[in-house]
């Protein structure tokens, strides 16, 4: 009897929860089809259309709108999921509705599964709290992870890139032009730092400054080679030095720089070996050291 009536208040709780959210999400979708035509309203041509239709189409997406309504309203922490977000590659507003939705929609089936299993099996309580606790916890682990991993393929990849570059410079392009060409024939090996280059490309092209467009580029890529090449195209831009020679002595500096890091790791494992070593050569020696000394005590009893 117990077990009937807690499942059936499972589920009008869970029948009022979809209703709710049905209406909400109904009256979320109005609002923004009205804006969403305005934005169209405002359009241009080139690139502009591009991104008002990549704008329509992500209106599609009812549980990313549902994410920002029942998502965080504080400007700080979505400001901070947003740069947390960039760093792994999803630059769209329409990810910090997903990233709440996925988050709070874990968190709830969690509680759900875990009461179930309480009701039914005899579980422990204690997981109640404990598996929606680790699920609040999870996605913003897993989104720092997907960050770092992408950057570290950045920063890799970069002297490749480069050298690219140095070389369609070298045969007579521009470096925007060298850039966009570079990015178009790598796009398949490397395409986390292809699809930011072509980002900036984009951003240039519709009359945001080189400068302010390098800015962006080096916050949505936090990292010390990044930072580096983005201060050597803004002060190639101030003084108008040769970009050529500038992104070659750059790329030499990257090698230089992993050739010391690789020397040093090297340096550092012939110390760490003889950690894990000096056990195992210990052993047999204490064993020749003290084993006559075993033989003949245990003789002479």
């Amino acid at each position: 009897m117990k077990l009937l009536s807690f499942t059936t208040l499972l589920l009008l709780t869970s029948g009022l929860v979809f209703f709710s959210t049905w209406l909400l999400l109904n009256r979320l979708l109005q609002a923004q089809n009205k804006q969403v035509q305005k934005e169209r309203l405002k359009a241009r041509v080139g690139l502009a259309n591009h991104y008002a239709k990549q704008k329509v189409g992500n209106s599609n997406c009812w549980w990313c709108t549902l994410g920002r309504a029942i998502g965080s309203k504080s400007a700080k922490e979505i400001a901070t999921v947003q740069r947390q977000l960039i760093s792994a590659g999803f630059r769209h507003e329409r990810y910090i509705g997903a990233y709440f939705f996925i988050k709070y929609g874990a968190v709830l089936l969690s509680a759900l599964i875990m009461a179930l299993l309480w009701s039914w099996t005899g579980f422990s309580a204690v997981w109640i709290l404990v598996a929606p606790t680790a699920m609040l916890l999870l996605p913003e682990r897993m989104l720092i992870h997907l960050g770092q991993s992408r950057l570290s393929k950045i920063s890799q990849n970069l002297p490749d890139f480069l050298d690219m570059c140095n070389i369609c410079m070298n045969a007579g392009l521009s470096y925007l032009v060298a850039v966009k060409r570079v990015a178009q024939e790598l796009k398949e090996i490397h395409p986390e730092i292809c699809y930011e280059f072509e980002y900036l490309l984009d951003q240039i092209q519709l009359g945001v400054p080189r400068i302010e467009a390098l800015r962006q580029f080096a916050e949505r890529n936090p990292t010390r080679d990044i930072q580096g090449l983005v201060q050597v195209l803004i002060q190639n831009e101030k003084l108008g030095s040769s970009i050529g020679d500038a992104l070659s002595e750059f790329s030499r500096r990257m090698y230089l720089n992993r050739e010391q890091a690789m020397e040093e790791k090297a340096a550092k494992t012939s110390a760490k070996m003889a950690i894990v070593i000096m056990p195992f050569l210990m052993v047999p020696y204490l064993i020749l050291l003290l084993g006559e000394k075993m033989v003949m005590l245990g003789r002479g009893f």
